[in-house]
């Protein structure tokens, strides 16, 4: 339940619980979402409901319909591929900026949240189907720590939806790819090699490493996809797909890894 009382910020309150619940699988890609009954459910009005789930419509992880009301966003390959090569774009000029800007400051705080991230499990120990939340949280924020210094808002807000709507691929990337053969693939050398390229001010080197790692989860996702036979990522509409995907069950990327933390599986998205 909403725990503000605040117009604005009630429904804030209810955006990030909503929000929240899509990125850990409570709601299906597709799945129609009912101002009345999740009103209900988080004890708020249909109106304040209205404009949280206007508000994740703005981060994309929800479409508004004329005459069908407010869905979950679906995973379609095309779309996917489009984000992908958006976030290549922006996300690539932002890092590079930061890397060219960064000071002592953004340094510890890169360090920081590489070291948070790291120290999380991908997955949840109880349910390997799963993955760990604070991990995903931890992975958001290193991501974002690494282009903070870029000096643009509008760059970085930019940057900000194409990640959270990365985020739902890589959501439902594992889910997807149950039961299929794991891609090797070690994830945390792959931040720990950005990261290095980032501290190390080569803004050349850490772009190409952005890039490589985004377009290999996609890259991943899209041959699994076109591999299976008839499945296709949950609520998909389109043919095979790509995206930021990891092609191992640990986490938003596949997984190769050294680290104990990061053991492959089978397929999911970083």
């Amino acid at each position: 339940m909403a725990k503000r009382t605040g117009g604005e910020s009630l429904a804030v309150d209810v955006y990030d619980q909503l929000r929240a619940d899509i990125f850990d699988r409570r709601f299906a890609p597709g799945e129609r979402l009912k101002p009345a009954e999740l009103g209900d459910r988080f004890g708020v009005s249909i109106s304040v409901m209205r404009e949280a789930l206007g508000l994740l419509a703005a981060q994309n992880l929800v479409r508004i319909e004329r005459n069908r009301g407010f869905h979950v966003t679906t995973l379609s390959p095309d779309a996917l591929a489009d984000l992908t090569l958006a976030r290549s774009i922006n996300e690539g000029a932002a890092l590079r900026l930061s890397v060219q800007r960064g000071g002592v400051s953004w340094e510890s705080e890169v360090l920081a949240a590489h070291h948070r991230m790291a120290s999380e499990p991908i997955y949840r120990p109880d349910d390997p189907q799963r993955r760990n939340n604070d991990w995903a949280v931890a992975h958001i924020a290193f991501h974002d720590k690494l282009i903070d210094a870029c000096g643009s808002p509008v760059l970085l807000d930019i940057c900000r939806r194409l990640s959270d709507a990365a985020e739902l691929y890589r959501a439902w990337s594992g889910a997807w790819a149950e039961g299929r053969q794991p891609v090797r693939r070690d994830i945390a050398r792959e931040h720990k090699e950005l990261m290095g390229a980032a501290l190390a001010h080569d803004a050349d080197l850490a772009v190409q490493r952005f890039e490589a790692h985004i377009g290999r989860t996609a890259a991943i996702l899209m041959d699994l996809d076109a591999g299976a036979s008839g499945s296709r990522l949950p609520g998909a509409t389109g043919a095979p797909d790509a995206t930021d995907a990891t092609g191992a069950t640990n986490g938003t990327d596949a997984t190769d890894a050294k680290d104990p933390k990061d053991q492959p599986s089978a397929g999911k998205a970083s």
